[in-house]
């Protein structure tokens, strides 16, 4: 019944009308969606403060010289390009939506090359599903409204897709050159870019193995590698060393990104790629009954590509891109098995979002014989506001609001006195250094043995090098800024907290149930809390 119905309209004239001009407008029609998503992205980047995250980020740019700005990304565990990019951006404004302006925009020209990309290799319907999925996917709409490395991340990869695939046609170094320049910003933006580097790497040296595209694109191809290595080794040099010397990197794979690796004993290593995948399929869609069929569809997908190939030479022949759409994800969770790089549910992953959704798309497409754009575009007018109205997106929570930042400083600004010890914890630190002192910067101050003391406007900031405070930290954060600064046993000192996720929650309920009388004029401004406490 339903296959008769879709037939009648077929039929009609004014539809096969509409089918022909939507064919030949092809790239108008994507260019309407991408312009579309800007706008969703600006949505959700606007009317929100900063998170701690992000707030670091335009801590470490916000430096005199680019050298600088160099230099204080050496303390983040990414390379150093976004936020050199950032640092030459904030000469056109440093509002928080200016800021993750930036990041939007990178999404949007990412979600155009990938559907340049999937247009040349698989045909008009399955890269305007492809570009729908990518464009208006939670995880991608998340990296387009903070300011992180991973929009950039996406704008390299996606770049270097289409930018390979005119390599591979036409054997052109022209094309070969840009390929390179967007594969080394890959690489300078985020380490994950290890497991496409090495994807692409192994991809075109088989398919120019199988054609000999001749000497001269044999040579280019080497030296480009070369490059690569180089690139590696230098950023091994300059960061990843003092990174595993320090124990940073120990403490990132022991703390919070624990789940996101392996460890035998706590669970089956079968337990863990399914629930790691599961999670990464979860976090793109947004949600578990989502992302199970996500999952689902990746899988058929998979065979989809498998079956249906075409003759010709190498780079021709579709069954060569299981390897390119599928290699990503194994060596992404070998490495967390290895406990090199983390796999699963979280923007640590969104490398795989281009792989993902490809695979999606032609499932999407060949499963239900969507042969038309016209069908493609009927159903994502009907389920993307639907879609749109129900997502989460974490930076865009209600408690995340600009007007609770906003009232939280006015607040500070009339109740606690110029020169002021306020002592904060080490996120709220890198908050307030956004919204007390994004004029200049401030991260020369005193070191003590566990806190650092700066000028921000008027106050005098003591931060604890806790990340946040909690419950098991707080009175030994008390404790030391008692015995390292001048705050006698007795006085007061004001606090200011910005909690970030369930944390905050916690806190403030530890707060309440403190010592009678030590905590004095406490506010709630969403999750942000201000305070006054004596030091004992």
């Amino acid at each position: 019944m339903l296959q008769k119905g879709m037939q009648n309209i077929t039929n009609n004239k004014s539809f096969l009308r509409l089918e022909s001009w939507l064919s030949n407008h092809v790239d108008l029609v994507a260019f309407c969606i991408v312009i579309f998503g800007f706008f969703v992205y600006i949505h959700y980047a606007a009317g929100y403060y900063l998170n701690p995250d992000e707030a670091s980020h335009f801590v470490f740019a916000n430096r005199e010289t680019l050298l600088d700005a160099y230099l204080g990304s050496r303390s983040l565990a990414h390379p150093p390009l976004a936020i050199m990019v950032l640092h030459l951006f904030l000469k056109l404004g440093k509002s928080v939506l200016m800021l993750r302006l930036l990041s939007a925009l990178f999404c949007i020209a990412a979600a155009w090359l990938f559907f340049k990309w999937i247009k040349r290799v698989y045909g008009s319907v399955e890269a305007i599903t492809g570009l729908v999925l990518l464009t208006f996917s939670p995880a991608m709409i998340s990296a387009a409204s903070e300011v992180r490395q991973y929009a950039l991340l996406l704008f390299f990869i996606c770049g270097a897709l289409y930018f390979m695939q005119r390599f591979l046609e036409h054997k052109s170094l022209w094309f070969g050159c840009l390929y390179s320049v967007f594969l080394y910003g890959a690489i300078l933006t985020h380490y994950s870019a290890i497991w496409i580097t090495l994807t692409f790497a192994i991809y075109v040296t088989i398919l120019f193995w199988l054609e000999n595209p001749g000497r001269r694109v044999w040579v280019f191809w080497c030296l480009s590698q070369v490059c690569v290595f180089v690139l590696y080794v230098l950023l091994y040099i300059t960061h990843i060393r003092w990174m595993m010397n320090s124990g940073f990197a120990q403490n990132q794979i022991y703390g919070y990104l624990k789940s996101m690796y392996f460890f035998p004993g706590e669970k089956t290593l079968t337990v863990f790629i399914f629930r790691s995948f599961f999670d990464f399929f979860t976090y793109m869609t947004g949600g578990k009954y989502a992302g199970g069929i996500a999952m689902i569809c990746f899988l058929l997908g998979i065979a989809s590509v498998f079956r249906k190939h075409t003759s010709g030479t190498p780079h021709q022949d579709r069954r060569y891109d299981m390897f390119l759409l599928i290699f990503p994800f194994v060596a992404g969770c070998t490495g967390a098995i290895t406990r090199i790089m983390p796999f699963g549910g979280s923007r640590h992953s969104i490398y795989l979002l281009p792989f993902a959704i490809t695979l999606i798309a032609l499932c999407v497409v060949r499963l239900f014989s969507l042969k038309r754009i016209s069908f493609v575009i009927m159903v994502a007018a009907l389920l993307l506001p639907m879609w749109l109205s129900s997502l989460h997106i974490p930076n865009a929570e209600p408690g995340m609001s600009d007007l609770h930042m906003q009232a939280a400083l006015k607040q500070m600004n009339e109740k606690v006195p110029a020169d002021s010890i306020l002592f904060v914890d080490d996120m709220t630190y890198y908050v307030l250094g956004y919204y007390l002192a994004r004029d200049r910067s401030f991260l020369k101050g005193i070191s003590h043995e566990n806190t650092s003391e700066y000028r921000m406007g008027k106050y005098r900031i003591l931060s604890a090098r806790s990340f946040a405070f909690s419950p098991e930290n707080f009175d030994c954060e008390l404790a030391t800024i008692s015995r390292l600064s001048d705050i006698a046993s007795g006085d007061s000192v004001w606090i200011i907290t910005v909690g970030w996720g369930g944390g905050s929650m916690k806190f403030n309920d530890f707060l309440s149930n403190y010592s009678p009388g030590r905590i004095r004029e406490r506010q709630n401004f969403g999750p942000i809390t201000l305070f006054q406490t004596s030091i004992r």
